[in-house]
């Protein structure tokens, strides 16, 4: 009797076991933070997670009806129905269409990963989804009607913008003496955020998500500053510019500055009259036009690329890939200044080598040069960012190690390192004047970026990088985190962890070019 009741336990253990054998997991990073693993299972050729890990992943809850096949899953006061089987999902209001249905697998639900993905679910769900097929990594961020706050630092002026979707509606009034607020009422923000900025002429700014709002705090260095609010257009933001102690506030409206994004229509202007509707002016003796300034050129060099993937993560994250995508942030931040010019060395993966990166910038009569990079180490407790001018002796054995690391890049070029290197020297001691620049430009970036990111600082540091010492401009290179560290690289696969670095990159930038006077 002991034997028969045993046997159907034991087929059912063997019923299962193919299924467990179809099991796999994939790493999830969510808001730039290494979430662990999830569990999940191929289906027709396509990856299916686990239904109760999915509601966990989105701050929700899910509910698993066995018997009948249904699964709900309860978000942000929304409940979204699926049924095992079918390929269709409703929240009651629309209709979402799966690329394949619902599962079952050792009695867990499973959902496709293509609906996480979708369109319709980013909207429903207010997150942003990506899977790298590559690394099998699922990435999710927070999407909503508000995005983060920039801060343009000028002289005696400083301005803070902050990103709004078509629709939104804001309010902006002093708080007391000592700062302004802005208020987005049933914003949606992407994330809490709070920066000491400490320029003079603003002390800090905070955002936060409330109840039905969401609100952006500025505190001003000293009481009793003047401040102004309007709003720019491509893309659409609010502005609060806050003048510095003695600072006039212009009457006029600052110009809005156009960058690459998807136009917002804006109320055109009431149209001029007709020449003729004037009198005409008494003559005057004529006013020569003062010359405008000219905008100082930032070359920004992605690391790597093409046939060099730099460092590479234990998941596969290539440094390269990193690299581009935090040169597009910061050449977006430094467009939206409106002050400078860029240029980069690569805007694809393609391989460019280290003299055409430097050469391009030479040719060009580059301001300034800044090349993005990835550090790696073969443990994984390293973490941070550093910053780096060149130098003829490093900062550290770690730091000559790196260059000598990056360096070797130039085999793929066909050529000797060391012979390279050997020419570089002579050139560098004809150039005392520009190492000095890049060590201050190195220093107030790495102040910078410091203020800006949730990463270890590790300083300031000079090595002999082939790549800065062949430009005839201040040069930095920046480490922007560890690749080998999974904390630090959680933190680069987000989109608002590149966004801060650069952020920082430009505020150091923009200290650097005030002190030489290119800036207003």
């Amino acid at each position: 009797m002991k034997r028969l009741v045993l046997l159907p336990a034991i087929l059912s253990i063997l019923a299962a076991a193919p299924s467990r054998a179809l099991a796999a997991e994939v790493a999830v990073v969510v808001a730039g933070k290494p979430q662990g693993g999830a569990e999940f299972y191929q289906a027709g050729g396509r990856p299916h997670l686990d239904a109760k890990r999915v509601g966990a992943l989105y701050g929700g809850q899910v509910y698993w009806y066995p018997v009948s096949g249904r699964v709900q899953l309860s978000l942000r006061g929304r409940a979204l129905q699926l049924v095992v089987g079918s390929n269709k999902a409703s929240d009651g209001e629309r209709e979402l269409k799966l690329s394949s249905p619902v599962i079952v697998r050792a009695s867990r639900a499973f959902v496709p990963l293509s609906l996480l993905t979708g369109a319709d679910f980013a909207a429903w769900s207010g997150h942003q989804t990506r899977y790298d097929e590559r690394t099998k990594t699922l990435i999710v961020e927070k999407t909503g009607t508000v995005g983060a706050p920039s801060a343009f630092s000028y002289k005696g002026r400083t301005r803070i913008s902050l990103a709004l979707s078509p629709g939104a509606s804001y309010r902006a009034s002093a708080r007391g003496t000592g700062g302004v607020e802005l208020v987005v009422d049933y914003g949606v923000a992407e994330g809490d955020e709070k920066i000491s900025l400490d320029d003079g002429v603003v002390k800090s700014y905070e955002l936060k998500q409330e109840a039905k709002l969401v609100r952006m705090s500025v505190r001003f260095a000293e009481t009793g500053q003047r401040w102004k609010a309007f709003e720019l257009s491509e893309p659409r933001r609010a502005v609060i510019d806050v003048y510095g102690p003695g600072e006039t506030v212009p009457q006029e409206e600052p110009p809005a500055v156009a960058v690459a994004a998807p136009a917002v229509p804006k109320a055109l202007p009431p149209a001029m009259p007709p020449a003729a509707a004037f009198s005409a002016p008494k003559a005057a003796p004529p006013v020569r036009a003062e010359a405008p300034k000219r905008k100082r050129l930032i070359v920004i060099d992605p690391g790597h690329g093409g046939k060099d993937p730099g460092a590479s993560s234990p998941r596969g994250t290539r440094e390269k890939d990193v690299n581009l995508a935090a040169a597009l942030e910061l050449a977006r931040v430094l467009r939206e200044r409106g002050d400078f010019d860029v240029l980069l060395t690569r805007e694809e993966d393609v391989f460019v080598p280290l003299s055409e990166r430097s050469e391009l910038a030479n040719s060009k009569n580059a301001d300034l040069f800044v090349s993005l990079h990835c550090n790696a180490a073969r443990g994984k407790g390293e973490h941070g960012f550093e910053v780096y001018s060149v130098s003829e002796t490093a900062t550290d054995p770690a730091a000559e190690a790196l260059a000598a690391k990056e360096n070797a890049v130039l085999e793929l070029e066909g050529k000797d390192p060391q012979d390279e290197m050997a020419k570089m020297i002579l050139l560098a001691m004809t150039k005392t004047e520009m190492l000095n620049e890049s060590a201050a430009l190195s220093a107030l970036s790495a102040k910078a970026i410091g203020k800006r990111v949730d990463l270890a600082a590790r300083g300031a540091k000079q090595a002999a990088f082939y790549v800065l010492r062949g430009t005839h401009a201040p040069a930095i290179l920046v480490e922007m985190a560890f690749v080998s560290n999974p904390k630090d690289e959680a933190k680069l696969t987000s989109r608002r962890f590149r966004r801060a670095m650069a952020e920082g990159v430009a505020a150091g930038i923009a200290d650097y070019a005030k002190r030489q006077g290119w800036l207003e």
